[in-house]
């Protein structure tokens, strides 16, 4: 796949890839189920990831399209995976 290239003009905002965040977080749901669990309190049990992370605090703030007139656009950087 060596000449292979993005074809969706989309990138992320002010930031890197989330890879370690998203490890991070699944940790954190993955333990406190375990604890809780293990203490038999089924009621308490986190259903959702939002429970016990904030994704406020994650390293990217989203995707956004480019603009066609930019010259970043233009300059076709953004191709490239």
């Amino acid at each position: 796949m060596g000449k292979s290239y993005r074809k969706t003009p989309i990138i992320g905002i002010a930031g890197d890839s989330e890879k370690e965040d998203k490890k991070i977080a699944n940790g954190k749901f993955r333990k406190r189920s375990k604890q809780k669990l293990h203490e038999n309190r089924f009621e308490e049990l986190p259903f959702v990831l939002n429970e016990v992370h904030n994704e406020w605090s994650m390293s990217k703030d989203g995707k956004t399209y480019l603009n066609p007139h930019s010259d970043y656009y233009k300059e076709g950087k953004w191709r490239r995976k």
